[in-house]
């Protein structure tokens, strides 16, 4: 697609992603999805004031009425959306990226990211806008925080979390005006860093789920370690001063859960380990691609309980319809819990598995040398592993993750590809 990767609209501000795109689209999600009411959030990065005010222009322009709900994380949104019988939820964030990008992720009134289908429409009033008629109206809702954070105090009313400690690790991002309040209310000891709101130029910098190894600096006996990212939808678990990878993290969900269907649903990323321990206990685990819309969307259709992402994206269908790192943290903590203790989680033994991300335009998926080492390196691994190469959906990055019983080999193939492909840049 033109605009849409594959967590919506997303790209370095001011460059790819600028005001006037934002009103496009804005205009364009209306003239595609319709009129009615029309939820919008943010994080705290610089530049959403002004991405948010120009898409909320947009749809106002073209008739719908807007509903403001500030400083939130994601999963909010798709709460909202779903609590206020809204037409669409709109996300300004680009997660876990840096401060200079930014993103504009859509919610369909289900609460879960719109189909591609969907998407296709909205890049087509994009290039092709529609007359604006006016009529629209804009509105605040100052108490959309406390809603968010009761819905999910709610939904662990009856959990005994007293005694149990965390450290949390809110990014900078929008976690850091939700998160310690639902912690604390919730009976847990807590202690909270980077939780800046006003610090949206240093959001998800050394910080929060992609550097776990900061809260682990912070850890005290006992403390769980939990990271969000920028917008809280992903989330790191440090246990017992180790980060716990997300493939572990599902297995160890899975266990506690009366699992739908007899299936868990990933992607082509997730550890071979994960789907062996699945299927030894009778589970199946459904791939999809990458990214955790096509997860939550496979989890839905055919009534799923559990889906997620070894990048910390987990979607539990009881917290909600899109991957909740909040929530997800508390139900992990939850499963965990045997006698006012939290029980040692099960690590799987994954098998090795490497990943390169290295910039590239996207013509690199049809260059023929890159083809080539595609398909060697493919054939080389039938049987023993797996080789994934792909364009990322939300950088512009090509992305290949190599699997296989030897390391080494794991390591030798990747320094291929890297080579290759910084070599015709």
């Amino acid at each position: 697609m033109k605009y849409f990767g594959t967590d919506g609209i997303r790209g370095e501000y001011g460059k790819f992603l600028t005001d006037e795109l934002s009103y496009r689209a804005g205009a364009a999600t209306a003239a595609a999805m319709g009129k009615g009411l029309y939820i919008i959030g943010c994080d705290t990065r610089l530049s959403c004031p002004a991405l948010l005010r120009e898409y909320s222009r947009g749809l106002s322009d073209m008739g719908c009425s807007v509903m403001s709900a500030g400083i939130l994380p994601t999963p909010a949104i798709s709460y909202l959306t779903i609590k206020y019988a809204a037409k669409c939820g709109v996300m300004i964030s680009a997660s876990h990226n840096p401060p200079e990008f930014n993103g504009i992720k859509i919610f369909a009134g289900s609460g879960i990211k719109l189909t591609e289908t969907e998407e296709a429409r909205i890049e087509h009033y994009i290039d092709n806008p529609l007359k604006s008629c006016g009529g629209g109206g804009l509105s605040e809702n100052k108490l959309a925080a406390g809603e968010y954070a009761a819905h999910i105090c709610g939904m662990f009313k009856d959990c005994d979390f007293k005694g149990v400690k965390v450290a949390l690790d809110c990014a900078n991002g929008a976690a850091g005006l939700v998160a310690p309040g639902i912690f604390k209310a919730l009976g847990c000891s807590v202690t909270a860093i980077h939780c800046d709101i006003s610090a949206g130029g240093r959001i998800n910098e050394k910080c929060g789920a992609l550097y776990p190894e900061t809260v682990i600096s912070c850890l005290t006996d006992g403390q769980t370690g939990l990271s969000f990212d920028g917008d809280a939808d992903r989330l790191s678990i440090a246990v017992n001063g180790e980060v716990l990878d997300g493939d572990s993290v599902i297995y160890n969900l899975s266990k506690s859960m009366e699992l739908r269907g007899g299936a868990v649903v990933g992607t082509i990323l997730n550890n071979l380990a994960l789907e062996k321990a699945l299927n030894a206990d009778g589970i199946k685990l459904l791939r999809t691609p990458v990214g955790d819309k096509y997860i939550a969307d496979e989890m839905f259709k055919s009534g799923y309980s559990l889906g997620g992402e070894q990048s910390g994206h987990y979607i539990i269908r009881e917290c909600g319809a899109t991957g909740d790192g909040i929530a997800a943290g508390l139900f992990f903590i939850k499963s965990m819990l045997c006698g006012g203790r939290l029980k040692p989680p099960v690590r799987l033994d994954l098998c090795p598995q490497g990943a390169i991300a290295e910039y590239a335009k996207p013509s690199i998926m049809e260059d023929e040398g890159f083809k080539a080492l595609c398909k060697k390196y493919q054939a080389e691994f039938s049987g023993i592993g797996r080789i994934v190469a792909r364009m990322s959906g939300t950088e512009p990055k090509v992305r290949v993750m190599v699997e296989c019983g030897d390391a080494e080999k794991v390591k030798n193939t990747l320094a291929v590809f890297k080579t290759y492909i910084n070599s015709i840049q």
